[in-house]
């Protein structure tokens, strides 16, 4: 074992000295929305508020590349959202948090000017787990929604442009890529013994799952 260890150590050394590039980066993002929900019928409007929405996203990423054209990185991925309604005295909030797990290897078929083009063959670990709460006359309730686990695996095609040496904008166009997922929805049954309910489903296409059709994120290279 020791010496499997030793053999280990000293071929990771070797594939970080013949590496053309440490590389660290990411995206961060937030976004709220809000504002009120107007309807007519017959001439009549009536207004109600709509729900307050905070979303914060962290996804940082790490690797290295190989030689011109070939390299492996993994992303994580964070995210946190709630949202927020009162109603005739009612306020009912939902909290949820998100995790993502995505290692991939990396091929860069092109390189024209500042520009760098490429794509990740990429597999993808993801989950998200909601809570509701419900306060009426300050007395609340905190009920667990629906847990849902994703894997993933795709073609994900992206380009970089070089701000300097070092410093790169790197967008992923989510919506091109070319992949399979599959989605496990699991759920309590709050009106029995807590029976769980699961769901699967599976899915082949392009963009599956992404929550936007394009990500933008800088990356810095060693």
């Amino acid at each position: 074992m020791k010496k499997l260890f030793i053999t280990m150590a000293f071929v990771a050394a070797g594939l970080f000295a013949s590496a053309q590039g440490l590389f660290v980066g990411g995206s961060l993002g937030f976004a709220t929305q809000g504002g009120k929900d107007v309807y007519k019928v017959n001439g009549v409007e009536t207004t109600t508020d709509a729900p307050k929405i905070f979303v914060f996203a962290v996804n940082p990423e790490i690797g290295l590349m190989f030689s011109d054209n070939m390299g492996a990185g993994i992303e994580f991925g964070f995210g946190f959202g709630k949202g927020k309604l009162e109603n005739g005295g009612v306020t009912t909030t939902v909290k949820t948090t998100n995790w993502k797990i995505a290692p991939y290897f990396r091929y860069v078929f092109a390189e024209p000017g500042d520009f760098r083009f490429y794509a990740d063959a990429k597999v993808s670990l993801s989950g998200d787990k909601p809570k509701t709460t419900t306060e009426v006359s300050g007395l609340s309730t905190t009920v667990d929604g629906a847990k849902t686990f994703e894997l993933g695996a795709g073609i994900v095609p992206g380009m970089q442009f070089y701000v300097s040496d070092n410093f790169l904008i790197d967008a992923k166009l989510n919506i091109l890529s070319l992949g399979y997922s599959m989605t496990k929805v699991t759920s309590k049954d709050v009106n029995t013994d807590g029976d769980e309910y699961v769901v699967k489903t599976n899915e082949f296409g392009f963009g599956i799952n992404e929550p936007t059709d394009l990500s933008i994120g800088f990356i810095y290279t060693f």
